[in-house]
């Protein structure tokens, strides 16, 4: 019997570890679901919306759109691309519903876009199928009263990170032969980013660290972030052209400890290359502003204020 005392021991702390790295993990997990608001329920009473539009035929949920304010359009609209967040690994395009209805119900047809998480994809494939989705607007707009003369492009987070890449893609024609992606046949008149993830190398050094950018780069992985001509060819601060980069309108808080810091340093990136460009950051005035906040907790008073502004800003422009 004094043999199988160690076993025991043994086998109670292993199962210790087991139990305590499991709960470890499952509140990483909580804690990254919290910060991309992956359990955010859309309030909004619009009802002019079509759900999962197909906008490259193969039956994937990743490849589909959700489009607002476009059956009861009656001439060529305004457009504005909405591209979730998600922290590149999660995410979807429900969670920005009540945004991309705000969008429509402020005199813009809205197309909310699906794209695949990594490491399921890279960071070039999720550029391919945003392009992808921009061409089937350009090809579907006499059927949605999509008005191509006027068409903007928002995202948040990751969404936003994406966003910064489709603008150096737009005008950097060697990048476009790496990524493997065709002009659209239109031009982004504004590229409106909320709390953009823009720092990947940041991302990559945190491999193997603990935390929301720990946890993401771990689920990333290796494969992806140690690629050096992929990251070559996606780190914002390598590829952007500081003499074509178009003008872009920064949304940020005090508030905003995940992508916060970045946007920073990426607001004094462009200022110090002299890039043409707006950072409007939102004290917090009593509601808890945190990452994403105008997209999430769009009840807020500084989030009405900061997605006010953003209509102000795009209606200067589009309309």
């Amino acid at each position: 019997m004094k043999k199988l005392i160690p076993l025991f021991l043994a086998l109670a702390l292993l199962a210790s570890f087991c139990g305590s790295a499991f709960a470890e993990a499952e509140s990483e997990e909580a804690q990254f679901n919290a910060i991309i608001g992956a359990d955010t329920e859309a309030s909004s009473e619009m009802t002019d919306i079509l759900k999962d539009v197909p906008y490259l035929d193969d039956g994937s949920e990743d490849h589909m759109v959700d489009l607002f304010g476009t059956q009861t359009a009656e001439e060529p609209m305004p457009v504005i691309i909405e591209v979730h967040g998600g922290g590149y690994i999660g995410g979807t395009k429900e969670i920005n519903t009540d945004h991309a209805a705000f969008y429509a119900e402020n005199g813009y047809v809205v197309v909310a876009p699906n794209y695949t998480h990594l490491p399921q994809a890279d960071f070039k494939t999720v550029e391919q199928e945003l392009f992808t989705c921009y061409h089937w607007v350009a090809e579907h707009a006499e059927e949605y009263h999509f008005d191509l003369n006027r068409v903007a492009i928002s995202g948040d987070s990751a969404g936003g990170y994406y966003v910064l890449m489709t603008a150096a893609l737009m005008t950097n024609e060697s990048l476009r032969d790496y990524f493997e992606v065709e002009l659209p046949g239109f031009d982004f008149k504004a590229y409106i980013l909320t709390c953009p993830g823009t720092d990947l190398i940041a991302l990559r050094d945190a491999l193997g660290q603990k935390g929301p950018a720990g946890y993401t780069a771990g689920r990333i992985g290796e494969e992806i972030l140690n690629n050096d001509d992929l990251m070559s060819h996606c780190d914002l601060y390598s590829v952007i052209d500081v003499e074509t980069y178009p003008y872009v309108y920064l949304i940020t808080t005090p508030g905003d400890t995940t992508t916060g810091p970045e946007t920073l340093k990426f607001d004094e990136f462009l200022t110090e290359n002299g890039v043409a460009h707006e950072l409007h950051s939102y004290e917090d005035e009593g509601s808890g502003l945190v990452h994403v906040f105008n997209i999430t907790k769009m009840q807020y008073p500084e989030s009405q204020k900061a997605n006010e502004d953003i209509i102000t800003y795009l209606d200067g422009i589009l309309k």
